[in-house]
């Protein structure tokens, strides 16, 4: 690769708002060849590597910034939606595992929407109690009455 090719791609990288990926599908090249060339910048011309590793900088810090929005999901369940599971999982005493199987909805969506601001405050303390007399494997009257004998 001659040195003005490494400058060529260097130029598209930092001028041209793209990703190295991207940079290096318009050159036909792949992501490692460019990254590659990019470290051979330093030696050809230091100022414009300079400007090629500013750019990287600021493509990652932008990578977190997006990443971290585009990673969290918006509310995708309604109140109403919420609360009927809430409803159902204290009425039949229903381990997260069972309402998941039930209203179709992976068991940590669940348990994320059963601990949001969807569900109001009395009705989480609720669910909690449900999910302890669950994991001690009774029923949550019993539950309540083995935990007010202890206290």
């Amino acid at each position: 690769m001659n040195n003005t090719q490494i400058e060529k791609e260097a130029l598209e990288y930092v001028e041209n708002d793209k990703t190295v990926a991207e940079t290096a599908k318009v050159f036909g090249i792949s992501k490692r060849s460019f990254q590659l060339h990019l470290k051979k910048l330093l030696e050809i011309n230091p100022d414009l590597h300079k400007m090629v590793v500013n750019k990287q900088k600021s493509n990652m810090n932008e990578g977190r910034r997006m990443g971290g929005a585009k990673g969290k999901r918006g509310v995708t369940y309604t109140k109403e939606e919420a609360l009927e599971i809430a409803e159902y999982i204290i009425s039949k005493q229903a381990t997260y595992e069972e309402a998941s199987i039930k209203f179709d909805i992976p068991t940590s969506t669940l348990s994320d929407m059963m601990h949001s601001k969807l569900i109001p405050e009395d009705k989480r303390m609720q669910l909690d109690l449900v999910a302890e007399a669950n994991r001690h494997k009774m029923s949550k009257e019993d539950y309540i009455e083995r935990r007010n004998n202890v206290w």
